[in-house]
């Protein structure tokens, strides 16, 4: 995506909120008209195109084919959310029945309560957090409405001892990604440092439908926000920006700025949570009071912060570079070598899945296939 396409996309959705946006919406498409079948596309490439079919419709002329195209994209995704909805309240009533208490992160709990509307927000999948020890009690719940894991585990019980996270999927009438998480990020230098009691101390009630469980309070949303998008995703995605300015703008005035500022400093989070937020008060985005920015500006990440983020989000990180940034990151021998054993030795069942075997006198020699794809860099 060029650079100007990204700025005229940015100001679309800006213009929902700020006068000013449209007017600069109008005038740079009036200087210079885009290519409207490239913008179509980039909009539904960023997962952008529904909310930009309700920015746009009173701010700009777009050319029919646009309008059209826009419109397609936000009824498709109304349609998807309500079945994806409808799936996840079943699986959070029985979730609840079971004794099993529930967060709802990301998507889901913003187009709720931050979007209020469940057709401009896609959902690429669910997220929700709980305690590790109520894993194997939600696989159950999950299990009986059609939501298994995605592949075989390295090792039996290695997703619970060493991610944060398991991914499940139901596949019939339509795919549908529900991830448990444990921890909110995947990083075992994060896992140490953000524990759940932090997450259920920051909380709020959330409806879905005819259901009620949590979702995190707004300053803990911010920090997660922020947290995922640059320790995941590299700190660039227009819908998971414009989600943290939504917040913002909602919650800005709400929010006590010195407890985030300081809470990202103790949690090292300070570069996903000073970076982002100034990068959007630059671009426009509201919410964040002067002081604050001032405060923000001031944030110094720890020693330990700044190589554990340059590891994450290093352009060019082979699956090596992970593998050992990983194990650098974990406290104690005894979690490094499970760790390093359960990598370098998976299961024969893994094995298979992860790389079609279909002789067992070949497996062995799949093993030194998988370091040396590792050593170097290949996917």
């Amino acid at each position: 995506m060029t650079p100007e396409l990204r700025r005229l996309l940015r100001l679309g959705l800006r213009a929902r909120h700020d006068p000013a946006a449209g007017a600069a919406l109008r005038a740079e498409i009036a200087r210079r008209p885009p290519e409207w079948a490239q913008f179509s596309a980039a909009a539904e490439q960023a997962r952008i195109a529904p909310l930009l079919h309700r920015a746009l419709r009173e701010v700009v002329e777009l050319p029919p084919e646009v309008q059209h195209r826009l419109r397609r994209a936000y009824l498709a995704n109304a349609h998807r959310n309500l079945i994806i909805l409808r799936a996840l309240e079943a699986v959070l009533a029985d979730l609840d029945r079971a004794g099993v208490p529930v967060i709802v992160l990301k998507g889901t709990a913003l187009a709720a309560t931050v979007y209020r509307n469940f057709a401009v927000r896609p959902l690429m999948d669910v997220d929700v957090l709980m305690r590790r020890e109520h894993l194997d009690a939600a696989l159950a719940v999950a299990a009986r409405h059609g939501f298994h894991p995605e592949r075989p585990e390295t090792r039996a019980g290695s997703t619970a001892a060493y991610e944060n996270e398991l991914a499940l999927i139901r596949r019939e009438p339509m795919p549908i990604a529900l991830e448990i998480h444990w921890s909110l990020f995947d990083s075992p230098f994060y896992q140490e440092r953000l524990d759940l009691d932090f997450c259920w101390r920051n909380t709020q009630p959330l409806d879905l439908g005819g259901t009620t469980t949590r979702m995190l309070a707004p300053m803990a949303q911010l920090l997660h926000l922020c947290g995922h998008l640059v320790l995941h995703h590299g700190g660039e995605d227009l819908l998971w920006e414009e989600d943290i300015a939504e917040l913002v703008r909602l919650e800005g005035a709400s929010i006590d700025w010195n407890d985030l500022c300081d809470h990202a400093r103790e949690l090292d989070l300070v570069i996903p949570v000073r970076d982002l937020l100034l990068a959007l008060a630059a671009d426009g985005a509201t919410g964040i009071p002067p002081a604050a920015l001032e405060r923000l500006r001031a944030l110094r990440p720890s020693a330990d912060e700044a190589r554990v983020v340059g590891y994450l989000t290093a352009e060019q990180r082979s699956v090596a570079q992970r593998f050992w940034s990983d194990l650098a990151s974990m406290g104690g021998w005894r979690a490094r070598l499970g760790y390093a054993w359960t990598h370098l030795f998976p299961s024969a069942e893994y094995m298979r899945a992860r790389y079609g075997i279909r002789y067992s006198l070949l497996l062995p020699l799949y093993y030194p296939y998988r370091w040396l794809r590792g050593i170097l860099g290949w996917s």
